[in-house]
């Protein structure tokens, strides 16, 4: 994907959420939330939103950079959920942040088409194999290019040189193999979980464990609900809903309150 499609992508995420943010102005509560959670994120704030006097949730999702920039720009969020530490950095930085929490863990995982004979990542190396990964500047296409600077340099080599398309999101770059794009993508172990037509490709030994740590973060001045989420996500009922779709609970990956 270009740059002039890139940002024009996020020049509409940015108006969708500032949109929302007109009509919002009655208690509710604004999640911004990476691209990786929207599947699980509703079920993981359930019992939240049915209890008493519990706020409306209005969620937006992107690719977390995306929606770093947007809150720094100025639109209206009361809790983050960046898929790593480097944009709640951002925020944080900013002044932004009232207080961030390790939320989860997303391991790094393969996806390649249904039928494809590659059966090692030193297949992906080859000639005329098209791959997919997230932009620099996004979570996954940043923790992709460690896995890249961790594996022998002529395996490295044959994959930089298959990238065919550097997307804004993981679901982007996942859609990629899903639409016949691509024949492998470089992306979340719970995305290809729930992935049609793609498959695993297993990752060596040593690069098998990287992973992403998902930050929660309170924005200053947020909504009076906005505290009582922040807790109910690090809290046993949320961390199971997010421990089902395959994410590493907060307690496993090490989390320390900010």
């Amino acid at each position: 994907m270009n740059a002039r499609v890139r940002c024009a992508l996020a020049l509409f995420a940015a108006a969708a959420v500032l949109a929302a943010g007109c009509d919002d102005d009655d208690g509710a509560v604004r999640v911004f939330a990476a691209s990786s959670l929207q599947d699980v994120l509703p079920a993981a704030v359930a019992g939240h939103r049915t209890g008493a006097g519990a706020p409306r949730l209005v969620f937006q999702y992107g690719g977390s950079q995306t929606l770093a920039t947007q809150i720094l720009e100025g639109a209206p969020a009361d809790l983050f959920l960046s898929a790593n530490e480097a944009q709640a950095e951002r925020l944080r930085a900013s002044g932004r942040v009232a207080r961030s929490a390790t939320l989860l863990e997303n391991r790094l995982a393969v996806a390649v088409r249904e039928g494809s004979t590659a059966s090692r990542i030193d297949d992906l190396a080859r000639p005329g194999v098209r791959i997919a990964v997230g932009a620099p500047e996004v979570p996954v296409g940043a923790l992709t290019r460690q896995l890249f600077d961790a594996l022998a340099p002529e395996v490295a080599r044959g994959l930089r040189a298959n990238v065919v398309t550097e997307d804004p999101s993981v679901r982007v770059v996942l859609s990629r193999v899903e639409l016949g794009e691509a024949d492998a993508a470089f992306v979340y172990q719970t995305d290809l979980a729930a992935a049609r037509r793609a498959r695993a490709l297993p990752l060596p030994p040593a690069v098998a464990g990287l992973a992403n740590r998902y930050v929660l973060v309170e924005l200053r001045d947020a909504s009076p609900g906005a505290a009582a989420l922040f807790d109910y996500l690090l809290g046993a009922e949320a961390q199971r809903a997010f421990a089902a779709a395959g994410f590493v609970p907060a307690a496993q990956a090490g989390a320390v309150p900010r």
